[in-house]
């Protein structure tokens, strides 16, 4: 900003009136139900501010593996803490689609087909590197409120293609991850260091509440005392 764009300040009133000091009143009313209402999702595009946000994760980078693993050769798809289903290959090292020069988890969705990862337990938060994301990503939880139980949290619809991180935090558990592609197109991708986690990183609020909750108990008081003196 030049020193011309500097805006000229704004003077503090003599006598602030009722109507302006209820403005005021209802503007941080309204801040405090905004602040304390969490998105149920949130989606992440940078990994730094993913990572800050979920508690201890987990990685998986794959690069455990020195060769080729394949579902077209019926390969076993348990990783440990996660499942594969569909057309995945595990490319050790990476020469279909690279991410950072080392072994990643391939998929290669025909038209109108769907893999997914299904997790051994609930989580939080799933992030991971993706080269040329499939059109729908699609996060579910399966049986985690009983046998046959279902519940979607949200879908994901690709906005550009190449290397890119995508990770969402979710206040309700989630154990499954949908790609799909779309009906009349194949779609194969990448994706590697995958991060996942059981919990979230605890918001640091209770001091902005506190703040609030005293702003707005002196200002309430202010109010009444200024609607007295002006009618006395």
């Amino acid at each position: 900003m030049t020193m011309t764009d500097t805006p000229r300040p704004v003077p503090f009133p003599a006598q602030p009136q009722p109507a302006t000091a209820r403005r005021t009143l209802a503007l941080l009313a309204a801040l405090c139900a905004a602040t304390g209402a969490q998105a149920a999702t949130q989606v992440y595009t940078s990994e730094a501010q993913f990572l800050a946000a979920i508690g201890t994760a987990k990685t998986e980078t794959f690069d455990r593996f020195s060769s080729d693993v394949s579902s077209a050769l019926g390969a076993n798809g348990d990783l440990g803490d996660f499942t594969l289903t569909g057309p995945w290959n595990i490319d050790a090292p990476a020469h279909v689609l690279n991410i950072n020069g080392t072994t990643n988890l391939f998929f290669n969705l025909g038209g109108g087909s769907f893999a997914d990862i299904t997790f051994d337990a609930p989580l939080k938060a799933f992030g991971a590197w993706f080269s040329n994301p499939p059109p729908f990503i699609k996060v579910d939880a399966s049986s985690l409120e009983g046998f046959g139980s279902y519940r979607h949290l949200i879908t994901l619809e690709r906005s550009s293609t190449g290397l890119q991180f995508i990770g969402f935090t979710s206040e309700q558990a989630f154990n499954r991850i949908v790609f799909e592609s779309t009906g009349c197109c194949s779609a194969p991708f990448a994706i590697d260091n995958v991060s996942y986690a059981a919990t979230l990183a605890p918001v640091p609020e209770p001091e902005s509440w506190a703040l609030l909750a005293a702003g707005l108990a002196g200002l309430g008081l202010w109010t009444r005392r200024t609607a007295t003196t002006h009618t006395a």
